[in-house]
Order: C-alpha cells, then sequence, then structure tokens
C-alpha cells in the first residue's frame, strides 16, 4: 500500500473516532465530498472494504460487506434520502441542513421534533428505495425481480410479466440495515424505529403498476404488467404531508411505547409520522439545537406562504439586490444562414431577510 493511501486511512479512522461521540451513522456515506475519500481508500484496500468504515455500526459492515456493490447502493439510498429532505424543506426556515462530519444533520437530531421524524423516515426510504431500484436491474448478487408478484391473480384485461419491484426485499433490507441502530427501551429509540417504518410503508403505498401492450400491430391482445415504484420525489412529497400532519405523543416509560397526548386527539398509525417535542421557530442561529437561522436566506416577497419574506425573515425585514441580465431577443433567421438579436436587459430583484 502507498504511504499516502495508508495516511489517508489513518486520518480518517481518527476522524471518525473523535467525531463517533457526537452522532456517528452511516448517514455519513450520503455526503458527496466525503464519500468520494472514503470510497476511493476503501477501492484501495479490497481487504479491509465495509470492515473499514467505522462510522457503521458492526453489523451494518457485516451486511455491507455481504456484496462488494452494496456499499455503492447504501451511499446512493443516503445521498437519495439527504437530496430529498433538502428538496422538500428548501424554502422553509429548516431546510434539512447538512455538513461534512459524521453527525452530518447536527443536534437539530436530539430535539426529537418532526423533523427528526422526517429526516429518519426519508432516509429509511431512500436505503429501501436504492436497495430495490438495485435488485431489479440486477446490480446485486442476492436479489433479482420479484417473481411471486406473478402468483398473484392476473386482472381481467392483463397477466403478470415483466420484473416487478422486489419491494419485500428492499423493505427487509432497510430494517436490517437501518432499525438495529435503536434502543428499543428509550423514548427517542422507538420514535425512530416507528418513523423509519412509516418511510418504507410510504413506498409500499406508492407503487404502480406499469403495463405494455403486446400483439399484431399494436392490437393489445395481450397486456404484460408488472409492479414499479413511484419516483422518490413522490415518495418525499408524500412523507413532506405526513410531517405537516404528524402526531404529537408522549413517551409512556411503564409500558416502553408512544401514546397519544389526549384521547381527543387522532390515533397515529404506522403510516404516520410521529414526534416527542415541539420543534424550535428556528429563526435565529443556535448552535444548541443545530438551527442555522434565517439570516441572509432569499425569499419570496410576493409569498405569503412559509416561503414568503414575512415568515422566513421571522419579522426582521429583508433587503433587496437589484441586477440586470442581458440576454438575446427578437431574433431573426436570414436566408441563408445567420441569424441576429437584439439584446435585452432584464431586471431581476432577489430579497435576502435580515
Amino acid at each position: 500500500m502507498a504511504m499516502g493511501a495508508h495516511s489517508w486511512i489513518s486520518t480518517i479512522v481518527i476522524l471518525v473516532s473523535v467525531l463517533q461521540v457526537v452522532h456517528a451513522s452511516w448517514w455519513y456515506l450520503g455526503v458527496a465530498s466525503s464519500y468520494q475519500i472514503l470510497a476511493d481508500e476503501v477501492r484501495h484496500t479490497p481487504q479491509h472494504g465495509c470492515s473499514s468504515l467505522q462510522f457503521l455500526q458492526p453489523h451494518q459492515r457485516d451486511i455491507c460487506g455481504n456484496d462488494g456493490k452494496l456499499l455503492d447502493v447504501i451511499r446512493n439510498g443516503a445521498s437519495m434520502g439527504i437530496d430529498e429532505c433538502q428538496y422538500q424543506f428548501r424554502d422553509r426556515r429548516w431546510n434539512c441542513s447538512t455538513n461534512n462530519s459524521t453527525d452530518v444533520f447536527g443536534k437539530v437530531l436530539y430535539i426529537k421534533s418532526r423533523e427528526t421524524a422526517y429526516i429518519y423516515a426519508i432516509s429509511s426510504a431512500g436505503i429501501m428505495y436504492s436497495v430495490t431500484r438495485a435488485c431489479a436491474k440486477g446490480e446485486l448478487d442476492k436479489c433479482g425481480c420479484d417473481n411471486k408478484v406473478r402468483s398473484r391473480q392476473p386482472g381481467a384485461d392483463f397477466e403478470w410479466g415483466g420484473c416487478s419491484d422486489n419491494i419485500r426485499y428492499g423493505a427487509k433490507f432497510s430494517k436490517d440495515f437501518v432499525d438495529l441502530n435503536e434502543t428499543r427501551h428509550k423514548d427517542h429509540g422507538i420514535m425512530n424505529l416507528w418513523n423509519n417504518g412509516a418511510g418504507r410503508k410510504t413506498i409500499k403505498d406508492e407503487v404502480d403498476v406499469q403495463c405494455k401492450c403486446h400483439g399484431v400491430s399494436g392490437d393489445c391482445s395481450v397486456k404484460i404488467c408488472w409492479r414499479k415504484m413511484r419516483s422518490f420525489r413522490d415518495i418525499g412529497a408524500a412523507l413532506k404531508q405526513k410531517f405537516d400532519g404528524a402526531s404529537y405523543v408522549r413517551w409512556d416509560k411503564s409500558r416502553k411505547r408512544l401514546k397519544r397526548i389526549t384521547d381527543k386527539q387522532k390515533r397515529p398509525t404506522k403510516r404516520d409520522l410521529v414526534y416527542l417535542a415541539e420543534s424550535p421557530d428556528f429563526c435565529e442561529f443556535n448552535p444548541d439545537y443545530g438551527s442555522l437561522g434565517t439570516r441572509g436566506r432569499q425569499c419570496n416577497k410576493t409569498s405569503y406562504g412559509l416561503d414568503g419574506c414575512t415568515l422566513m425573515c421571522c419579522g426582521r425585514g429583508y433587503q433587496t439586490l437589484v441586477s440586470e441580465e442581458k440576454h438575446d431577443c427578437d431574433c431573426k433567421f436570414y436566408w441563408c444562414c445567420r441569424v441576429e438579436c437584439k439584446k435585452c436587459i432584464k431586471v431581476i430583484e432577489k430579497h435576502y431577510c435580515n
């Protein structure tokens, strides 16, 4: 092994060991720049592979080591969860910000709020989605298409065929890989397990039946259908709705379970998100609970929603920056063969929170 590679691995192991006391997690694989360093080193040291990733729990290193391609699939799932979280909350005060250390989401996870609920749900869903998709593509050795679907009763006008997404395998993998991290006799552990499961159930609920016609001249004399997951953007949006309608619950210490605050409250199902503490307003910078604040955030002057300057800026007001952009306009084609355009100026206003 080259001395440089050995030095990099030593640095990474030391860094991870220090940061592990904060909130080390497999989420670290989803942070692009971190993963690139780790992936390059792992590929140069295949005898270690996943076992060298100290931020993974022992059982996760064992699972990851079962297939040489799993590291990339798990990384992709972690990245999907992070990216989707940031997309769905891009116009909110809390915008699912991350950092490049192994705690990834920071101290917001310690609040046990609905933000934490969404992070766990979308992350669990990301792993399930990535593994399920890899199975269908034939990228993993221990899974493939879900052929059990073909044993179901066909429809009146179609037959089962094609490659159905192996949702059961993806769900089981996600459960085995993600859930064993949690302490099942603690309030936060039960909350996280609940939300992990809600993320997976959301994928199961967002499945379509896709079909293809076969026959002479496309007359669809035979229609073959299979089950396919909807886009991960659809999954993220469905979980965002559950975030807005999440159930506030309390911890029943004697029975080791979550309960409704009052009997008048709707009883949450396993498809709902649950949380144990109310969220802060995220208006000001506060490292104690991972709030970056909204100062300097861009806002929408004309919106009355959460992305509007009134709510985003928390009543502090905003500044407007005006810029000019030149672009081609009134273009004409002259035979033959040139295009001539005028230069138009567009005034653009952008608004930023004080």
